[in-house]
């Protein structure tokens, strides 16, 4: 288990990379010296507490946000020099699964699939049909096209979550939270997803989560962010760690503690 190396563009092996990265909202200091590094193909997790700054790197490495000062690589790009124009060539290879699904409530689940093909492709509608099914089909979802996202449940709406995430084929998939509010079983449903695609697609995944099972079950790699700063390594480096910080938040976290109430009886009714 290492800190990340300091400096240097992301290799061949690296999709994704911070290097010495200071981000600050007004007075409030969210990280000082942060380096870090996301290796391509494989799943990574970045955990810590509320506050740590999670999320806000997910931002960062979209470009939603510009540091203070170092520099943050994504697919070879150095975003923090780049105007907002050239953003746009980078954010084409990414994927974003937004924590609350982010899926516009007035549109059917298929056009909500559909839509930025029809903004952002010259694919006929035949051509648009075809991508969507087999989006859903990735996420198991069947006979839903014609339904409303008010009209799923938790676990089925990440799902179309992540089916939109991945309509126009991006190398990088960046997810927020995707297991918050979902009990048990639809968390292992939707970490067996994110696998299934990491591996049948090759894309590099990068979520922030809070839920340490998972997180032990499915990360390539993970990046701990802690009050005195970023721990990485794999789940089994995390697991031998003697650092009392690292242990101390692996024991005190427990797995699925803020599950939706309603959730359980999602999955004993069979909506999940």
């Amino acid at each position: 288990m290492t800190t990340e190396p300091t400096s240097g563009a992301a290799g061949a092996d690296v999709h994704v990379a911070l290097a010495d990265v200071r981000m600050a909202f007004g007075d409030r200091e969210v990280f000082r010296g942060l380096s870090c590094a996301f290796p391509a193909g494989k799943v990574s997790v970045i955990l810590g507490g509320s506050g740590s700054g999670k999320s806000t790197v997910l931002r960062l490495i979209g470009g939603l946000v510009r540091p203070q000062s170092g520099h943050i690589f994504v697919a070879g790009e150095d975003v923090t020099v780049l105007s907002e124009r050239q953003l746009y060539g980078v954010r084409k290879k990414l994927g974003m699964m937004f924590q609350d699904g982010a899926l516009l409530d007035s549109l059917t689940i298929f056009e909500n699939l559909a839509f930025p093909l029809r903004e952002h492709t010259t694919l006929s509608e035949h051509a648009i049909a075809t991508a969507v099914r087999r989006r859903l089909d990735a996420v198991a979802l069947t006979d839903v096209d014609a339904l409303l996202p008010n009209q799923l449940s938790g676990g089925m709406l990440k799902r179309a979550a992540l089916a939109r995430a991945i309509m126009r084929d991006p190398v990088i998939l960046l997810c927020d939270e995707p297991f918050s509010g979902l009990d048990p079983i639809s968390v292992k449903r939707i970490e067996s997803l994110l696998v299934r695609i990491n591996r049948r697609l090759a894309i590099t995944i990068i979520l922030v989560s809070h839920h340490i099972a998972s997180t032990m079950r499915m990360a390539d790699r993970v990046l701990l962010l802690l009050p005195s700063g970023a721990v990485a390594g794999s789940p089994a480096e995390l697991r031998r760690s003697a650092d009392a910080q690292v242990v101390g938040f692996l024991s005190e976290e427990r797995d699925g503690a803020d599950d939706a109430p309603n959730a359980a009886a999602d999955a004993a009714a069979g909506r999940i």
